[in-house]
C-alpha cells in the first residue's frame, strides 16, 4: 500500500525547507502561464495596476480561465533548481506543459541543470480551435451586412449545430461574405489557436548522473525508465530479429547470426493517442482525456478544475518512472498536484511513498476526497 502525503502549501517555500529523503522520480503538471504578461499585467509602460471598480486587481491576480494559479513559476530557473536539490542523481522527471509555452519551462529545466530528452507528445482529438474569421472582420470594419445563407450543420449530419445564448439554444448562422476584400480572405482565420490544440507535450528531464551511469543507477535505484512494464498489447504477432555478435549498422547486417522472438507487446514511444484519432496509429498507447464521471470520482461537489489529466496516463508515466521493488521505498516527488490526478497516478502505478504539494485550498481539499477513493478502489 503506497504511503501517501499530501501538503497544502507553497511549494517553493516547502521546498526550501525540505529535509527528508531525496526522491527516485518527479510527475507533475505545473501552471502553462497561457496568458500573456499584456493581458495579466498591461504593457511593460503602463501606470501600475491598482484595486478598484476598474477591474484592474482581476488583471493581475488571475490566469488562465480566470485562475490565480496560472502563473510563470516553471518558467524560472530557481524553481527547478529547489526541485533538483531534493531528486537523486540521474533521477528522472516528467512534466506536462502547454503547447506554446514549453520551450520557456524546458530552457528554465536545461538551465537549472537537468538533461532535456525527446518530448512524449500526448495527441488528443478533443480540443477545439478558437480563431478568428478575417473575412467577418473585415465586413464588419466596413460596415457591410452580410447575407445568411444556412445554419451551422453538426459534423456528419444534416441538423443544425447547437449551441447555449443567453439561455436559449439557437443554430449559429452561415453568412457569405458582404465585400470583395472580404471574399478575398474568405476562408482564412487568425489568432493564437487557429489550428485544432491536438498535442500536448509532456518534458521528459533528467538530473546528470554522478560517475558511471550504471553504478549511479543501481546504487540509489533512480535514472532508468521501466520500459518492460511500460509495454503495452498489439493484438497481433511480429517478430523481433536480433543479432547475435552486437549492434550493427544500417546495411551492414547481412552474413551475420541473429535470434528471432515472437512478440504481441509494443514498446513504449515518445508519442500517445487518444481512441479516436484513428486505425494509422495502431502502435502506440491509447489514452483520451478524462471523461466527466472520472473527474468527479469521490466527490459531492462537481470537480471545475481546467486543466485534469486523465488517470490511466498519470498512471502510465508515473509506471515508466517506477524502479524496481528492490530498491523500495520507491520515492516520486508531486509539486502542483492539484486535484490528485498525477497522484492518483502514481498510487495506481504502485509508488511506495508519494509526496504531493498543492497551493490552492479548493483543489486540495478536492485531491484528499479524490486520492481516498481510488485508495479503496485499488
Amino acid at each position: 500500500m503506497s504511503d501517501i502525503s499530501i501538503v497544502l502549501a507553497d511549494v517553493e517555500k516547502f521546498l526550501k525547507n525540505f529535509e527528508g529523503d531525496l526522491f527516485h522520480a518527479v510527475l507533475t503538471d505545473p501552471p502553462y502561464n497561457l496568458d500573456s504578461i499584456s493581458k495579466r499585467f498591461g504593457k511593460s509602460n503602463s501606470k501600475p495596476s491598482g484595486f478598484g471598480k476598474d477591474g484592474a486587481f482581476n488583471r493581475v491576480s488571475k490566469g488562465f480561465m480566470g485562475k490565480a494559479w496560472d502563473t510563470d513559476i516553471a518558467f524560472r530557473k530557481e524553481f527547478w533548481e529547489l526541485v533538483s536539490s531534493v531528486m537523486y542523481p540521474g533521477a528522472f522527471g516528467l512534466s506536462f506543459m502547454g503547447s506554446r509555452t514549453y520551450h520557456r519551462a524546458a530552457t528554465a529545466l536545461e538551465d537549472a541543470g537537468f538533461i532535456i530528452h525527446p518530448i512524449i507528445g500526448w495527441v488528443q482529438s478533443q480540443g477545439f480551435p478558437k480563431p478568428t474569421r478575417l473575412d467577418t472582420q473585415i465586413d464588419r470594419a466596413a460596415g457591410a451586412t452580410r447575407k445568411v445563407v444556412g445554419k451551422v450543420k453538426n459534423p456528419g449530419s444534416t441538423s443544425p449545430r447547437i449551441a447555449m445564448h443567453d439561455g436559449w439554444q439557437v443554430a449559429p448562422d452561415v453568412t457569405e461574405p458582404a465585400t470583395e476584400l472580404a471574399r478575398t480572405w474568405e476562408g482564412y482565420r487568425y489568432g493564437l489557436q487557429a489550428l485544432k490544440p491536438a498535442m500536448e507535450p509532456i518534458i521528459m528531464f533528467q538530473k546528470p548522473y554522478e560517475g558511471k551511469p550504471f553504478e549511479c543507477i543501481t546504487e540509489t535505484g533512480a535514472g532508468a525508465l521501466n520500459i518492460a512494464g511500460t509495454k503495452f498489447p498489439a493484438g497481433r504477432e511480429f517478430a523481433i530479429n536480433r543479432f547475435t555478435d552486437g549492434m550493427k549498422p544500417f546495411g551492414h547486417g547481412a552474413g551475420h547470426s541473429y535470434t528471432q522472438d515472437i512478440e504481441n507487446m509494443l514498446y513504449p514511444a515518445n508519442f500517445i493517442i487518444d481512441d479516436n484519432t484513428g486505425e494509422p496509429y495502431i502502435n502506440y498507447f491509447y489514452q483520451a482525456k478524462a471523461n466527466t464521471k472520472e473527474r468527479n470520482f469521490g466527490l459531492e461537489e462537481k470537480n471545475t478544475h481546467p486543466t485534469i489529466k486523465p488517470i490511466t496516463l498519470t498512471e502510465y508515466l508515473a509506471k515508466l518512472l517506477l524502479p524496481p521493488v528492490a530498491y523500495s521505498p520507491r520515492r516520486i516527488f508531486v509539486p502542483f498536484s492539484g486535484t490528485g490526478s498525477e497522484v492518483i497516478g502514481c498510487l495506481l502505478a504502485e509508488w511506495d511513498f508519494i509526496l504531493g504539494v498543492e497551493l490552492e485550498q479548493e483543489s486540495y481539499d478536492m485531491s484528499l476526497k479524490r486520492v481516498g477513493y481510488w485508495s479503496h478502489e485499488k
